[in-house]
């Protein structure tokens, strides 16, 4: 599944509307016209005139104050109902608190959507230090190690068209360079997990395995977040170990047929 380059808007309203909602998924909560427009390449008088519909609606509001604009009650009561409905948060939740009650870490739940991902659950840690993520949260697959257990098992020319793109750094630690994220991809395959360290947040130290669906299409991922200082060499094969095996369990709930030996 190929996603839309921002330099290339949509021929169709429908998808330019679409363009100017997700938007809204990449972390910021107040945006301005010309931030939306220069993330999806729409003119400013265009973008404005969707925003004034969907306002409308009640998908985005305007802050009075900054004159940004933020997601609505509209597109809240979307997000609850896909929430609600979505397979893989539903068997996924108990997963990801029974994976977090097994190992004491943080666990987390992505879905796959085209060249990105986007954390759907979470279940912290009940240790007085851990890590956070932020449920919503959208990033590409060549970050971190949830996106990177899905990116390995996409077809190859995926992960090449996803490679050819600019690899956002989000930290001085995030791996851009193209050929060491073969190489990791590689290692994920052979393994049937991802690991990284420190490259998103600072100090941790994260292990990811995917989730495949009836067809084996990848469809999202697993992860355990831990704190660096709480990881040696045996609790890294431990927590490996148990993600993976958590992933393919999920896989099952769900129907599908996982290519991960």
């Amino acid at each position: 599944m190929t996603e839309p380059s921002v330099h290339r808007p949509p021929d169709s309203t429908t998808g330019r509307v679409v363009q100017v909602l997700l938007a809204f998924s990449q972390g910021k909560s107040l945006l301005g016209v010309s931030d939306i427009a220069r993330s999806t390449g729409l003119s400013k008088a265009v973008t404005h005139r969707i925003l004034q519909e969907l306002g409308t609606n009640h998908l985005v509001v305007q802050d009075p104050a900054s004159r940004k604009y933020t997601l609505g009650n509209g597109a809240f009561a979307l997000s609850n109902a896909a929430s609600a409905q979505s397979s893989l948060r539903k068997e996924g939740m108990a997963m990801l608190a029974a994976l977090s009650e097994d190992t004491g870490e943080t666990t987390t739940l992505s879905a796959r959507m085209g060249y990105r991902r986007t954390y759907i659950g979470q279940v912290e840690s009940s240790q007085l230090i851990r890590i956070s993520v932020q449920v919503g949260l959208s990033l590409p697959l060549t970050v971190g190690a949830s996106g990177h257990a899905m990116l390995a098992f996409l077809p190859q020319a995926d992960i090449e068209d996803v490679l050819n793109r600019p690899v956002p750094a989000l930290n001085e630690r995030t791996e851009t360079r193209p050929e060491r994220i073969r190489e990791r991809l590689g290692l994920v395959r052979e393994h049937g997990y991802a690991r990284t360290d420190s490259e998103r947040v600072a100090e941790s130290v994260s292990f990811a395995a995917p989730v495949f669906d009836a067809v084996g299409e990848v469809t999202g991922s697993l992860s355990i977040a831990a704190l660096a200082t709480r990881v040696d060499d045996d609790r890294e094969a431990e927590l490996g170990r148990r993600v993976m095996e958590a992933a393919a369990h999920l896989t099952e709930q769900l129907g599908g047929h996982s290519p991960v030996h």
